[in-house]
């Protein structure tokens, strides 16, 4: 699984001040043809109201852990897909973002313990690297 890391939360969860994951959450095999912070930007429709991104971010870092307990991960259905969701954008109620670009399956997760084995990349125009690792207790920087 996968979720943006929003800028003003880099710091606070790289120092072990945020120690879980919640919200939005995708399938990185679903974001396979999302290689630019422009597309991850555009393919989970990241410019609902209150966002800190624009579509010429330069850089993102996202989170990425196993998903190991598949219950802790909902489909997000709307009232007009026979579910009882509600939400402001970037939800669309039909399981998937509002992207007109890129369809991507969308998840939810109430918060969760960020789980041992995670890592954060940083991702620019040029690629992907890995930026941190989580061992359970703290994030170190990639080797």
């Amino acid at each position: 699984m996968q979720k943006v890391v929003p800028p003003r939360l880099l710091v606070p969860y790289l120092s072990g001040k945020r120690t879980v994951i919640s919200g939005y959450v995708y399938r990185v095999q679903d974001c396979s043809r999302l290689t630019t912070p422009g597309d991850f930007f555009h393919g989970l429709d990241l410019v609902f109201d209150g966002s800190e991104l624009t579509a010429d971010v330069p850089e993102l870092y996202i989170m990425r852990w196993y998903a190991r307990d598949v219950d802790t991960y909902a489909v997000p259905y709307g009232p007009h897909m026979g579910g009882d969701w509600s939400d402001a954008p970037p939800f669309a109620g039909n399981g998937f973002t509002t992207s007109s670009t890129h369809m991507v399956p969308q998840f939810h997760t109430m918060p969760m313990p960020i789980p041992a084995g995670a890592e954060i990349v940083h991702l620019t125009g040029d690629g992907e690297r890995r930026f941190a690792d989580y061992d359970g207790l703290t994030w170190r920087p990639a080797a």
